[in-house]
């Protein structure tokens, strides 16, 4: 598996980029991955990301 380095810390990716762990997710790693697709993380972003993330740990899917 490809590893990539964020913050120090190595992190396994999948052959796409996505993260083989959800438990390496965080602040850095998701920063990191926007960077790698040319995405400036505005507050709006993160509020998308905070409300998919939580709905994910509520429900344990994706939202539709």
């Amino acid at each position: 598996m490809p590893m990539v380095e964020v913050a120090g810390k190595t992190i396994e990716v999948d052959e796409e980029g996505y993260l083989t762990n959800l438990a390496d997710w965080n602040k850095d790693v998701a920063d990191y991955l926007a960077k790698e697709e040319k995405v400036d993380m505005t507050d709006s972003h993160w509020e998308v990301v905070s409300f998919l993330r939580e709905y994910y740990e509520e429900y344990q899917i994706a939202p539709a």
